[in-house]
């Protein structure tokens, strides 16, 4: 009779990418929703007030750059931040899973390299497994430099003309540059890359996972 063998690695990889997708999705929708009520709120409190134009223009140009910019960017800044961190933290579990497996005294930490180039590199080194190779690594390493653009630049893009024109060629329409203007150098995201670089972790892992005889959805029936 058959056994069901649970691979705890595997269940809390697709269970923080589900987790973030859920945040994803929610706050997709909920901003327009909220928007909309505020803007309600706004336009019935003038009219009770009888505000003059000035004063509801002021509170309506607030409500712009709220959700013009600050919450969109905000929201999807998070998305990234919290895909990035899920993508380096099991990446670097699955290398000592797999360090382990083959009975390396090398350790992951006996590695050089920074973020997820460090386990790409021990993973070949021990097990000959060439996850750079992956489709999705060119994405994972562009989701992991936008990661650092806002979490130690405040989102404000400090790079190489080339580099952010390969971005943009890369994801065309769904990520915009600063346009050298002071108030306006965050680096904009949309949700859907964020979308696109939850797929491409997800497909990531389930063939990584496969590829050294991890079940790809954390369930394995053993005979």
């Amino acid at each position: 009779m058959a056994k069901i063998r649970f691979d705890p690695l595997v269940i809390e990889t697709f269970e923080r990418l589900m987790g973030t997708t859920a945040f994803l999705e929610a706050m997709d929708k909920a901003i327009p929703e909220v928007e909309r009520q505020e803007r309600q709120a706004l336009k019935e409190m003038a009219e009770e007030q009888k505000w003059d134009f000035g004063d509801f223009d002021v509170e309506r140009q607030v409500l712009d750059e709220k959700f013009g910019r600050w919450i969109p960017t905000l929201a999807a800044d998070s998305v990234v931040i919290l895909l990035h961190s899920t993508v380096e933290a099991q990446l670097d579990s699955f290398a000592e899973r797999v360090g382990r497996m083959r009975g390396s005294n090398f350790g992951l930490h006996d590695t050089a390299g920074h973020g997820i180039e460090r386990a790409a590199l021990y993973l070949k080194r021990v097990a000959a497994l060439t996850v750079k190779e992956d489709p999705a690594w060119p994405h994972l390493q562009n989701l992991q430099k936008l990661r650092n653009v806002i979490a130690h630049r405040g989102g404000k893009w400090a790079g190489l003309d080339a580099e952010r024109e390969r971005l943009l060629l890369a994801y065309p329409g769904k990520l915009r540059f600063p346009d050298g203007s002071v108030a306006r150098r965050e680096v904009w995201i949309s949700m859907s890359l964020c979308r696109d670089f939850a797929r491409q972790t997800e497909d990531f892992f389930k063939r990584i996972f496969k590829s050294a005889g991890l079940p790809d959805k954390g369930v394995q029936f053993v005979p």
